[in-house]
């Protein structure tokens, strides 16, 4: 994506601490759950990373609380201009969120539909639209530096099909754990990490 691009950006993405949904094993998409005790030991650590990396000068965050959480620990120990986009919030699993996932063989089905939304809720394609979107501007806006993304699983992994070529089942299987960063380069177009 974006190959022909002479300049060269980074674009870090964590995914938020764990929540008591994540913990559980529910899903949880458009649910705004807050953090649990382990999530914000996990969004301290993580802060430790990004204050590895001082060229970061702008965070963007998802709007959901638990994404909104995890950013304020990373600013309180790096400081920087903060953004909300609600394009980076979790995708909506409709009538499936907050039941627990093993208890729910049509959610394994549902879930990987790439253009049929789980019912009540967003399909990968829509989401992945807006994630696409968001991402081009924002690397037309920024065309050198270092951008923080706060936000969710499903959206890193959109993030990742942005820069990295995958397979569905590569797709599927990539999964960026609570509190973790992945960088990717806009001019290498590969992740590193």
């Amino acid at each position: 994506h974006g190959g022909g691009d002479c300049f060269k950006m980074k674009i870090y993405i964590a995914r938020h601490g764990q929540t008591n949904y994540n913990a559980y094993d529910r899903i949880c998409g458009a649910t705004d759950a807050p953090l649990n005790q382990k999530g914000f030991e996990q969004a301290e650590q993580l802060a430790e990373e990004v204050a590895k990396h001082p060229g970061i000068a702008l965070t963007v965050v998802s709007p959901m609380l638990r994404a909104q959480q995890t950013a304020d620990a990373v600013l309180r120990r790096c400081p920087m201009e903060r953004r909300t986009d609600s394009r980076l919030r979790e995708q909506d699993y409709g009538c499936f969120e907050g039941k627990v996932k093993g208890m729910e063989p049509d959610f394994r089905v549902a879930r990987w539909q790439f253009a049929k939304p789980c019912p009540g809720g967003e399909s990968i394609f829509q989401m992945a639209q807006r994630i696409y979107n968001f991402l081009d501007e924002l690397i037309q806006e920024n065309p050198a530096g270092e951008v923080l993304l706060v936000a969710h699983g499903s959206v890193s992994r959109v993030v990742r099909s942005y820069f990295v070529p995958m397979s569905n089942e590569e797709y599927a299987e990539f999964s960026q754990k609570n509190g973790t960063l992945e960088i990717y380069d806009t001019e290498e177009g590969a992740a590193s990490r």
